[in-house]
C-alpha cells in the first residue's frame, strides 16, 4: 500500500468566509485513504477577535476537523498610525514563516496548500525554502498593506507558485493579467458545497433573529462577509422600494463585519430609511444552516465577487435568487432560468425582481427548483474535491 500524500492546507484565520467554507467542505470530503490532510492557521483563537468577526472554528471542529496554529496573534488590532503595524507585520512575517519551515520539514509534508494573501505569501515563501510544492488559492487578487509593496510582491509570489487555484474562468484571466509572465499555471476548480443543514425549525429561527413570527411574512435574504463591496446598501436601497408595495416582507442581512463601524453604518442607514422595523442586520455565530431556515428569497447584489458559496447554498436548497453579473456568477445563474440576474449596483432593478419573485410565486419556484438541478449536477461537494485532489497528487508526483 502506498503512502498517504501529506498535505496541508495554511491560512491566516478561519473567519466567516466564501474561502474558509470552501476549505471546511474538502477537508470533510477529502479521501482519507489515499491523503494525509490537516489545517494549519497562522493565528491562534482569540475570544475577543472571534466574538466581533466571527470564526468558524467550531464548524471545523463539529466536522472533525483538527485545526492547528502556528501561535501568531492579533497586535494590530486597535493601534492607529503607520509605524507600529508595518513593525508588527514585518516581525511577524519572519517568525510564522521560521516557523512554518519547520512544520514542514518535522511532518515531511508533500503539498502546501496556501489560502488568501497572508497564507499564500507565507506559504510560497516555505515552498522555495523547503523545495516543497505550493498551490495557492485565490480570488480578485487581493490586496494587502503597503499597497506599494504589494504591487511588487504579490505578482511574484502568484508567479512562483507551483500552480493558481480559482473559482470561476474570470477571475482567472484577471490573476493571469495581474502575474504578468512568467507565470504559474492556473486551475479553474468551481466552489463545492454540501447543502446547509439545521435542526431547528423555521418559527423557531424567526424568534432567533427577531424575524416576524407570522409564516405568511416571507424573508428576502443576504448572507454574506459585511463589506461594502457585497452590494449590502444597494440591498437596503431596494427593500425601501420593495416594502412600499409589500409592507409585510422582510429583509433579513447576516454576516460578520471586517471593519466594525460597517455594520453600524447599515443600521443607521436602515434607521434613517425608516425601514429599521422590518429589516434585521445581525452576526449569527452558529450553523448557517440556522439561518437559511428562514430564507424565502436570496438576494446577493455584489459589486465584487468570484463564485459566491452564499449563492451555491441558496441553490442548493432549491431557493430563487436574484444576483449581479459579477466575476463567475453569470457562469452559476442563468437569467429566466435559474434565477434573475440585474445589474451590478441598480437599486430600481433589484426591487423590480424582488418584487416580482414576491407577486410570482409560481415564477420564484420553478426558478428554485432548475437552480437546484444545476446545483446537483456541477457544484457538489464530491465533485470540487476529486478535482483539487487530483491537483494535488499531481503536485506530490511532480
Amino acid at each position: 500500500m502506498s503512502a498517504k500524500i501529506k498535505i496541508v492546507s495554511l491560512i491566516n484565520e478561519l473567519l466567516f468566509g466564501g474561502d474558509e467554507g470552501r476549505l471546511l467542505s474538502f477537508s470533510r470530503a477529502v479521501d482519507r485513504s489515499r491523503f494525509d490532510h490537516r489545517v494549519l492557521c497562522i493565528k491562534q483563537a482569540d475570544a475577543e477577535f472571534d466574538r466581533t468577526y466571527g470564526t468558524m472554528r467550531g464548524q471545523y471542529r463539529e466536522a472533525g476537523v483538527d485545526i492547528a496554529d502556528l501561535g501568531e496573534g492579533h497586535p494590530n488590532e486597535r493601534i492607529r498610525g503607520a509605524l507600529t503595524p508595518a513593525f508588527n507585520r514585518a516581525t511577524m512575517l519572519a517568525r510564522t514563516l521560521n516557523r512554518f519551515v519547520r512544520y514542514l520539514r518535522r511532518n515531511a509534508i508533500a503539498v502546501v496548500d496556501a489560502h488568501l494573501g497572508p497564507g499564500n505569501l507565507v506559504g510560497v515563501a516555505a515552498g522555495a525554502l523547503t523545495r516543497t510544492p505550493v498551490a495557492v488559492t485565490t480570488y480578485h487578487v487581493e490586496q494587502w498593506d503597503p499597497l506599494w509593496l504589494w504591487r511588487r510582491v504579490h505578482p511574484a509570489v502568484l508567479r512562483n507558485a507551483s500552480a493558481v487555484i480559482t473559482d470561476s474562468e474570470a477571475c482567472a484571466r484577471n490573476l493571469r493579467t495581474f502575474m504578468r509572465r512568467p507565470r504559474a499555471p492556473v486551475a479553474v476548480i468551481p466552489n463545492g458545497i454540501a447543502a446547509p443543514e439545521s435542526g431547528r425549525s423555521r418559527a423557531e429561527m424567526r424568534r432567533v433573529l427577531g424575524l416576524p413570527e407570522d409564516p405568511a411574512a416571507r424573508v428576502i435574504a443576504q448572507i454574506a462577509t459585511l463589506l461594502p463591496t457585497k452590494g449590502q446598501t444597494v440591498l437596503l436601497d431596494a427593500a425601501r422600494t420593495v416594502l412600499r408595495t409589500s409592507p409585510d416582507t422582510a429583509f433579513l442581512i447576516v454576516g460578520f463585519p471586517r471593519d466594525r463601524s460597517y455594520k453600524d453604518e447599515l443600521i443607521r442607514r436602515a434607521e434613517e430609511m425608516r425601514i429599521a422595523d422590518r429589516v434585521r442586520i445581525v452576526s449569527y455565530p452558529g450553523n448557517i444552516g440556522d439561518v437559511w431556515k428562514t430564507v424565502d428569497i436570496h438576494a446577493h447584489p455584489t459589486l465584487l465577487d468570484s463564485l459566491p458559496q452564499a449563492i451555491l447554498e441558496a441553490m442548493s436548497l432549491g431557493l430563487p435568487s436574484v444576483v449581479t453579473p459579477v466575476g463567475g456568477i453569470s457562469t452559476l445563474v442563468d437569467h429566466g432560468r435559474t434565477g434573475l440576474i440585474v445589474p451590478a449596483g441598480d437599486a430600481e432593478a433589484l426591487a423590480r425582481a424582488l418584487t416580482q419573485l414576491l407577486d410570482e410565486p409560481s415564477t420564484a419556484s420553478r426558478l428554485g427548483n432548475a437552480a437546484l438541478e444545476r446545483y446537483r449536477n456541477g457544484y457538489t461537494t464530491a465533485i470540487m474535491t476529486r478535482s483539487l485532489e487530483n491537483l494535488f497528487a499531481r503536485l506530490a508526483g511532480a
